[in-house]
């Protein structure tokens, strides 16, 4: 299973409209809006990277996201 974390930052206003549309994926597994740096981060999970990256590159294209940072996640704790 692929995880990935991406923190957004998204145009003025835009974010509940931006929610909505990620959560239309079976890959997203929670959205949360955020105080600080980011406005958004949300949680992908995936059983393959293409997928992952897909909606990734999806999420980038938005022009209401400004800036979007991917995290992925890893299967054992270091």
């Amino acid at each position: 299973m692929a995880t990935a974390f991406v923190l957004m930052k998204c145009d003025k206003g835009t974010e509940d409209g931006i929610i909505q549309n990620l959560e239309d994926s079976d890959c997203i597994t929670e959205v949360q809006p955020t105080i600080g740096h980011y406005d958004l981060v949300a949680k992908f999970t995936s059983s393959n990277m293409d997928d992952l990256n897909e909606l990734i590159e999806q999420v980038r294209r938005d022009d209401k996201v400004c800036s979007a940072k991917v995290l992925l996640g890893i299967s054992e704790a270091v």
